[in-house]
C-alpha cells in the first residue's frame, strides 16, 4: 500500500520547479510595474497563488483518503514540509523583488547627486 501511495506522489523538486515557473512572471511584473496600484495587484496575485498552492498541499496531505495517517507517519513529514514551503514561494519572491527594487530606487538618487 505504501508503494502505491509513493508512486502517486510528486517529488519535492517537481513542486519547487512548478512554484518557480508560476512565480517568475509575478516577480518580473513586480520589477517592471511602477504604480502603487500595480504593486498592490501583483502582491494580491502572488498572495492568492501562494494561498491556493498551500491550500492544495494541505488538502492533498491531510484530507484525501489515499494519504492515510500511517503513510504520513512513515514518509510524509519532509514531503508535506516541501509542499507547504514551495507554496509560499510566489509571495516570498515578489516580496524580495519589491524590497530590492525600493532599495535600488533609494540608491539611484544618491549616485546622481555626487
Amino acid at each position: 500500500m505504501l508503494e502505491e501511495i509513493t508512486d502517486k506522489m510528486e517529488t519535492a523538486s517537481t513542486w519547487w520547479f512548478l512554484a518557480s515557473i508560476l512565480s517568475a512572471p509575478l516577480a518580473y511584473a513586480a520589477l517592471r510595474i511602477t504604480s502603487k496600484l500595480g504593486m498592490v495587484v501583483v502582491i494580491v496575485l502572488a498572495g492568492g497563488l501562494s494561498f491556493l498552492m498551500t491550500l492544495t498541499a494541505l488538502q492533498e496531505a491531510f484530507f484525501e483518503d489515499e494519504f492515510s495517517q500511517s503513510a504520513q507517519d512513515d514518509i510524509a513529514h519532509q514531503w508535506i514540509a516541501h509542499r507547504i514551503a514551495s507554496g509560499c514561494l510566489p509571495i516570498v519572491l515578489v516580496s524580495i523583488t519589491i524590497g530590492l527594487r525600493y532599495r535600488w530606487a533609494k540608491r539611484d538618487p544618491q549616485k546622481k547627486k555626487t
